[in-house]
């Protein structure tokens, strides 16, 4: 039993590290394989030239990356794994903003894939005129053209693995414009990242009140506000996240961490949750479940859930740890 009990605690402990030490972008896995994005804006019959694009992660309105479109209207996103996806373009004085889904589902797996869009931007129309499908962006509206930039070198600087150069960036151009959404998020993750909870925290906070609408503000916030042992404060942020979209298996996911150690069934209850909405991304909620299932003495149920997380992550890096307590359940 003292056996047993060891390895409960050591696979438990390193799932939760693993959980919380994860980006939640899910776009730098090297083990999956990641597609492209190639679009063209349209302005009437003409190009749309020089505009600014970004793509979000449809379930948590995250931003993944943004560009500009060329000469010709084109741009592209390279490196997207599987998933739903919005396109947005940004309101001009002339122009309206609009969103754009893009379905990432290849039809062969595991190889990557060309995906497609064509973006039409309306001409400004009067409010009661206001065309369906045109959605007003509510972020990141009027960012001064430096900061712009400070932003645009940190996301390319990140790209290549400099760090400390990114959050640079970040910071000055939060320095310029301090209500700037995607340059707060990506400084608060990767603040994370680097296990700098203190100023991840701080730049994250304020998040809220900039982008009330936008689900992945508070999650990452709580993430950190777990990582710092706050996790009432924690549950708050998430259970607001999940105001915005019942849906986003994220918020489940971490809400079921914040309240495992003090309400048990209402983590059990988000951890089925997000395993629902999208079981391999929520997969280290299978190991939660096992050690749930096996207080309550259902051996056999936590036998499943562990055999569920090895095979949806079978190169995890607690993989072992999780085939040992696996083997010994059985005995």
């Amino acid at each position: 039993m003292v056996g047993l009990k060891r390895l409960w605690i050591a696979v438990f402990a390193l799932a939760v590290t693993l959980t919380l030490a994860r980006s939640t972008d899910g776009q730098t896995s090297s083990s999956v394989v990641s597609h492209r994005i190639d679009g063209r804006v349209h302005v009437g019959n003409s190009p749309g030239t020089n505009m600014r694009v970004r793509l979000l992660k449809q379930d948590e309105m995250r931003p993944i990356t943004e560009t500009f479109s060329r000469s010709r209207g084109e741009f592209e996103f390279t490196g997207i794994l599987e998933g739903e996806y919005l396109v947005e373009t940004f309101e001009t004085p002339e122009l309206e903003a609009t969103t754009t889904t893009v379905s990432v589902r290849p039809l062969l797996k595991g190889r990557p894939e060309v995906f497609r869009v064509e973006i039409e931007i309306p001409l400004k129309v009067r409010p009661g005129n206001m065309p369906p499908g045109v959605i007003m962006a509510d972020v990141d509206l009027h960012v001064p053209k430096q900061a712009l930039k400070h932003y645009r070198d940190g996301m390319t600087a990140m790209e290549v693995g400099n760090s400390e150069r990114g959050i640079g960036e970040f910071q000055h151009a939060i320095q310029i414009y301090p209500e700037y959404y995607a340059a707060r998020l990506e400084l608060g993750r990767e603040l994370r990242l680097r296990e700098r909870f203190k100023e991840a925290e701080e730049t994250l906070r304020p998040l809220e009140q900039i982008a009330p609408k936008r689900a992945e503000a508070r999650i990452e916030y709580a993430i950190v506000l777990l990582k710092l042992q706050r996790h009432e404060g924690a549950a708050t942020a998430l259970r607001g996240a999940l105001k915005l979209g019942e849906t986003n298996w994220a918020a489940h996911f971490y809400l079921g961490w914040a309240l495992l150690e003090t309400h048990a069934d209402d983590a059990e209850h988000h951890f089925q949750r997000a395993l629902e909405l999208d079981e391999r991304e929520a997969a280290r909620a299978h190991l939660a479940l096992a050690r749930l299932a096996d207080a309550k003495g259902l051996r056999q149920l936590a036998i499943k859930h562990l055999e569920a997380y090895l095979a949806l992550l079978p190169n995890a890096s607690d993989v072992e740890a999780v085939r040992k307590l696996a083997e010994r359940l059985r005995q």
